[in-house]
């Protein structure tokens, strides 16, 4: 039997990189279980991963670090969430996945970004 998704972390702001890799596991939880989520929970799992892009890329910029260039899919959430209800499942779940490739990108970078940061104090 499948496990319902948990969706009880409905914060935009993500906190942590541990949050933030939860929010990702999340996702991919959600590609598999992609028939039994509701046009709604779709709506705000795209949006959240948006936000939590967005964050992390404000706090790359922040410190200074080099941003990757954003996918192009981002561009086109807004009009995949006005659209929701006619998408067929397939593609919500290719748009899950580019959140996820996308975040984690990110949180490569901050992580390449802060052991950087550390290195230099330590000299």
């Amino acid at each position: 039997m499948d496990k319902p998704l948990p969706f009880e972390d409905k914060g935009t702001r993500m906190s942590s990189n541990s949050t933030t890799s939860d929010f990702v596991a999340e996702l991919v939880r959600a590609v598999n279980q992609i028939h039994r989520l509701k046009p709604s929970d779709r709506k705000e799992l795209i949006s959240r991963g948006v936000v939590n892009i967005r964050d992390l890329r404000l706090t790359l910029d922040e410190s200074g670090a080099a941003t990757p260039m954003a996918s192009r899919a981002l561009e086109e959430a807004d009009a995949l969430i006005a659209e929701m209800d006619d998408t067929p499942d397939e593609l919500v779940a290719a748009a899950f996945m580019v959140l996820c490739n996308e975040i984690n990108t990110l949180l490569k970078v901050c992580e390449t970004a802060s052991a950087t940061k550390e290195r230099k104090r330590e000299q």
